[in-house]
């Protein structure tokens, strides 16, 4: 796509919207960099392809599934409340469904978020192995307010701890650092 002149917006939006099956062996980066694709692009491929979930079961989840229900893997989920599951909670992962912002820059911004030091949470990159997952989104439409939106859940129970949404105007990775930490931080001290 890059050889025939598409522009970086165009490339990063068709990958976020491609099932993350990419070849990121080193001999297929090194193609990709003399064929020019730029840096960011590279990465985002690579951060796509590290967040696919590694295949458990070849057993169909959903409900219309031909396999009877007790010979389907179960997944125990434990109601909990919201603030204990802040409070047991000690990983936290993230998910987007925009190209913005950058996983680096939330992370930097949420890293240096007082709020969010003072919560004790880990950033795990892979989010089966994660406490808490939250997911970011774009709101469609929202072309002249560049409206986010964000979910906190809790992995194990499937609880929604927490939603919110803020602009991008400014810092979009710190808006969104500023308001997930402020959503911890008043569920804890509920």
């Amino acid at each position: 796509m890059t050889a025939v002149g598409l522009s970086t917006e165009v490339i990063r939006a068709k990958i976020l919207e491609s099932e993350p099956r990419f070849d990121t062996s080193v001999a297929a980066l090194i193609e990709l960099k003399k064929a020019g694709v730029a840096d960011e692009i590279i990465t985002l491929i690579v951060e796509r392809t590290q967040t696919v979930p590694p295949s458990v079961s070849d057993i169909s989840q959903f409900s219309d599934s031909d396999t009877p229900a007790s010979d389907q893997p179960s997944v125990e989920r434990v109601p909990v409340s919201p603030q204990e599951a802040i409070r047991n909670a000690r990983t936290i992962a993230f998910k987007k469904s925009s190209a913005q912002p950058s996983r680096q820059n939330l992370e930097k911004a949420l890293l240096k978020n007082a709020d969010f030091k003072r919560s004790g949470l880990t950033i795990l990159r892979i989010k089966e192995e994660a406490d808490l997952f939250v997911e970011i989104g774009f709101v469609s439409g929202s072309w002249l307010t560049h409206r986010y939106v964000y979910r906190i859940y809790d992995r194990r129970s499937g609880v929604v701890l927490a939603a919110g949404e803020t602009t991008s105007w400014g810092s979009l990775a710190e808006n969104l650092a500023k308001h997930i930490s402020r959503s911890i931080k008043e569920l804890s001290e509920n």
